[in-house]
């Protein structure tokens, strides 16, 4: 998702009330280079879903293959203690999966990382380490392109607990006590929008992760640090205790091949004001999108995503201006 316009604030009286308009405008950009990194927690209760990854992968690569898109895939794991060596290291013979190797089937056997890796799960660390210096020149060469979009995927039952060392020696159960320790979720945000700098290509993630508490999902804990980065990023967030990861996996190829359905405002907007265009067609009165207010984000609903190559066009009055 490219910002392309942030036009400037705008104040006008209305019975001695200023409202601060905005507009943001979004390209639906077609992909044609994107590196996928899909970062796996390791930990022992993941084999089933590392299983579903696998069976679910060519429901994912399908959107990738029919647009022809330039990939690189590559994975890694949540564990970054300090006495495993290949902590940010990309796992796998070929740890760049390209179109040229038999990619569906070698992704298959290098997303079953196994489940002997740490119960702090750091993937948010496992990604930034993956995709800065010294690993982008050293053993993950050849996996990060310059004018690609970068993709993250990540697979997890658990919360993360990326934490700069700052819990210590401290057991898992610190990842959820003293979760005041971890680094900021906006760290990691600006962190990898740096990888790409200023200008530079889209970066998205998304995450298979732990629903709310309240949705009844029994066999993990609610992956709030990753949801929190998808949504920061633009990406897609699925329910990790689905039996059948085939449609998300959809979703998610949908997503990496230029076709978003979440764009976030630049402010916080009144909703009633929002007026919405895709190209040259007025929107506003459609149901096929909703505004959430917690996140600032227009959503739109399965079969109503702005095709690829279209330009959004969102003004609204902001909240509290």
């Amino acid at each position: 998702m490219t910002l392309l316009l942030a036009m400037s604030l705008g104040c006008t009286p209305d019975n001695q009330i200023s409202r601060n308009t905005y507009t943001d405008v979004f390209l639906q950009e077609p992909a044609s280079e994107v590196d996928i990194l899909w970062v796996i927690d390791n930990s022992n209760s993941m084999a089933e879903e590392q299983e579903r990854v696998a069976q679910g992968f060519e429901s994912f690569i399908e959107n990738v293959e029919n647009t022809n898109i330039d990939f690189h895939l590559g994975v890694v794991t949540t564990d970054m203690d300090l006495d495993n060596p290949q902590r940010g290291v990309l796992v796998g013979d070929t740890p760049v999966l390209t179109a040229d190797d038999n990619y569906v089937e070698q992704f298959k056997r290098m997303v079953r990382v196994g489940t002997d890796g740490s119960d702090k799960e750091k993937g948010l660390s496992a990604a930034l380490e993956a995709l800065t210096e010294p690993m982008v020149s050293g053993p993950n060469s050849g996996f990060l392109r310059a004018d690609a979009i970068l993709s993250i995927v990540y697979v997890s039952d658990e919360n993360d607990c990326s934490d700069n060392g700052a819990l210590g020696e401290a057991d898992s159960s610190a990842c959820y006590d003293q979760q005041q320790k971890l680094i900021p979720v906006l760290d990691f945000i600006t962190g990898f929008r740096g990888v790409k700098g200023a200008g530079g290509p889209r970066v998205l993630a998304s995450a298979i992760v732990g629903p709310n508490v309240n949705q009844g999902c029994q066999d993990s804990w609610p992956g709030h640090r990753y949801t929190a980065l998808a949504e920061g990023l633009g990406g897609q967030v699925g329910n990790i205790c689905d039996s059948d990861y085939d449609e998300l996996m959809y979703d998610l190829g949908l997503a990496v091949s230029g076709s978003l359905d979440t764009f976030q405002l630049t402010y916080a907007a009144i909703p009633d004001s929002i007026v919405l265009w895709i190209d040259d067609q007025d929107v506003t009165q459609s149901s096929s999108w909703s505004y959430d207010e917690e996140y600032w984000f227009i959503r739109f609903d399965d079969g109503s995503v702005p095709e690829r190559g279209t330009t959004l066009s969102i003004e609204y009055e902001i909240a509290g201006g």
